[in-house]
């Protein structure tokens, strides 16, 4: 009887560890498709999958289940579409975005209420609200700043956090702050993280240094 509870034991714990790597392995895959993507195209494909895989948690193992990557992705989707769209000239729907990327990043803090890659996501999207608003919005800016510094309390060595106070120093009024000297310190210091940073796993995020790059190439 023992042997017999041993094996299926055995059984189980595999099959988890066959779920387990064959879930990383896609989810792997189509990260990196989502950190290549330049077109329209590319980030709804990136877009369409993320969402489809929250969809499907419910089904899944309690490792996916648990697993906030995939409420992160799907936000991050939404956001680099809108950012990419931006860069090119054109002016995407900033507000149905943000709210929409805000109700998958509530997911990730029901597991990780301080999650730093969250709270840096969350800076993101009230900094490109800010743009929205001809005046930069002191009001979304502040928001911005009090997710970074969150995200800071726990991960301060988190080179995309530099890379946002960049945005912010950048994308503010004068009066409220804003230096495109300070601007481009922040986004050297990022590079210079970006060397030295280590993810806590594979499947962790690693946007940010194309963003100090373009930046930097821009600032007049």
């Amino acid at each position: 009887m023992k042997r017999t509870l041993l094996i299926l034991f055995s059984l189980s714990m595999c099959a988890l560890s066959f779920a387990q790597t064959s879930y990383e392995k896609s989810l792997a895959t189509q990260i990196t498709k989502l950190e290549s993507a330049k077109k329209p195209e590319d980030f709804q494909q990136s877009k369409d999958y993320f969402m489809k895989y929250v969809n499907s948690l419910s089904r899944g193992t309690e490792t996916q289940k648990e697993d906030w990557r995939a409420y992160y992705y799907t936000a991050l989707s939404l956001i680099r579409s809108d950012i990419a769209s931006q860069q090119a000239g054109n002016m995407p729907n900033i507000e149905e975005t943000s709210s929409l990327a805000e109700k998958y990043i509530a997911g990730i803090f029901v597991k990780n209420p301080d999650n730093a890659e969250a709270n840096i996501l969350l800076s993101q999207i009230y900094v490109l609200k800010s743009l929205n608003n001809a005046t930069g919005s002191p009001s979304d800016l502040a928001k911005a700043n009090e997710y970074l510094a969150k995200a800071e309390s726990k991960d301060k060595n988190n080179p995309r956090i530099d890379v946002i106070k960049g945005e912010i120093a950048l994308n503010s009024p004068v009066k409220n702050g804003g230096d495109k000297e300070l601007a481009k310190t922040y986004f050297n210091s990022a590079l210079a993280k970006f060397k030295t940073y280590r993810k806590k796993s594979s499947l962790d995020p690693n946007w940010g240094k194309e963003d100090a790059n373009y930046y930097l190439s821009v600032i007049k």
